[in-house]
């Protein structure tokens, strides 16, 4: 695990001012009606790991990977790690590396941030994180606060971040700040009446603006304006006898504006997501297991200037899973479905399309627990409506 902690260390962030193409990236994921199947139901984490992931991400050190199959040259591939390791009696290592896969989202994501907590009182404590990017325009800097309970299964931590603090100094594109980069970022625990639980987690900012007025450094870019917003709110509850319940709404932001020297390049680009969803998980005589998954998605994009258009998509996506449980296994046997609901609009009708294919999946699978700390899930899943190899996945998680 040093080795991987070591490795996930020297990762590091760039931008670059490429003019976009016909195979600009933001409409890549479009037309792939498998994609929220893929990530929200076939590849989603057992309803028991993120209970256990919610309670103890604050109280030990934790890893988790998601991946699988979302197209045939697409590799969906969720990447979690904390560390939170005790130096004394009142100073603590933090670090945080995330990573978010495709989901139908225009960019994937990483952010590393390292750095020291220290108590301040009996149940609470300050952190000062930062990303050690190789390069310094793209530092970035966390400070906030966490409230404990519940020797740390319960906490309120609620922070700044200022992304890129040394940009308008140090870039080597001559570009200048308008506006910076200030994000709250919060994470929250809390136990409610009747067993529930209340999460919520999140990442809302003014996000930057930026110019670039000498030509002869920025060739290409004259102005770049990026916002990416996300939350999470979820309710849970979970029973001695294996019952299980939780229901949650998902949110995603995003725009970037990108205006170039060269004329018919400029864009400024939309993409909200909306994901309400409900689970449950119950068990049967001690060795059958079910979980239902029901989701509604919700996705409206569009581009003014380069590549214009208007996108529309509205999903119902669910899943049956049953698994026959051993005493430290269980294999699944499940089905998934998706009935999308997609229109697209351009200037050109000839580009226009709509799309309502049902779509479903037969996945097996395959659950070890190696002990209370440490589970992989492994599957494979065919596509029934178009008969085609579905995608394998493979999940893990550990605390350590």
């Amino acid at each position: 695990m040093r080795f991987l902690f070591l490795l996930l260390s020297a990762c590091s962030a760039s931008a670059t001012a490429q003019l976009p193409d016909a195979d600009w990236d933001f409409e890549q994921p479009y037309r792939d009606q498998m994609l929220y199947l893929h990530a929200l139901v076939n590849y989603s984490y057992d309803l028991q790991w993120q209970f256990d992931w919610e309670r103890r991400q604050l109280a030990d050190n934790s890893l988790r990977v998601n991946t699988g199959s979302v197209t045939s040259d697409k590799l969906l591939t969720d990447i979690d790690l904390n560390i939170n390791e005790g130096l004394n009696d009142r100073w603590r290592f933090q670090g945080r590396f995330t990573r978010d896969g495709l989901r139908q989202r225009p960019i994937r994501k990483e952010q590393l941030l390292l750095g020291f907590e220290g108590s301040i009182f009996e149940s609470s404590a300050l952190y000062v994180t930062v990303n050690p990017e190789f390069n310094k325009e793209f530092l970035d800097v966390a400070v906030g606060y966490t409230l404990y309970r519940n020797e740390r299964q319960q906490y309120v931590r609620v922070g700044v971040l200022l992304e890129d603090m040394n940009y308008g100094t140090k870039n080597d594109l001559g570009g200048t700040t308008e506006q910076d980069s200030v994000a709250l970022q919060w994470a929250v625990r809390l136990g409610l009446a009747n067993d529930w639980f209340l999460y919520s987690e999140g990442e809302v900012g003014s996000g930057f603006e930026r110019v670039y007025p000498d030509a002869s450094a920025s060739p290409e870019l004259s102005r770049h304006d990026r916002r990416e917003n996300k939350a999470q709110l979820r309710v849970s509850r979970e029973g001695d006898d294996g019952t299980a319940w939780s229901a949650w709404v998902d949110w995603q932001d995003f725009n970037e504006v990108k205006q170039f020297r060269q004329p018919g390049f400029d864009y400024d680009y939309e993409n909200t997501q909306l994901d309400v969803a409900v689970e449950h998980a119950r068990i049967f005589r001690e060795r059958h297991r079910l979980r239902l998954l029901l989701h509604y998605v919700e996705l409206e994009a569009s581009s003014r200037g380069f590549n214009e258009h208007d996108y529309d998509r509205k999903d119902i996506l669910g899943g049956a899973f049953y698994e026959f449980l051993w005493p430290n296994s269980g294999a699944t046997f499940a089905y998934a479905f998706g009935q999308p609901d997609i229109a697209y609009r351009a200037p050109d009708p000839a580009e226009n399309y709509k799309l309502d294919d049902y779509r479903d999946k037969l996945i097996l699978g395959w659950r070890y627990n190696f002990s209370e700390n440490a589970q992989i899930d492994l599957s494979v899943s065919h596509e029934v409506s178009v008969q085609g190899f579905g995608g394998g996945a493979v999940r893990f998680q550990m605390f350590f």
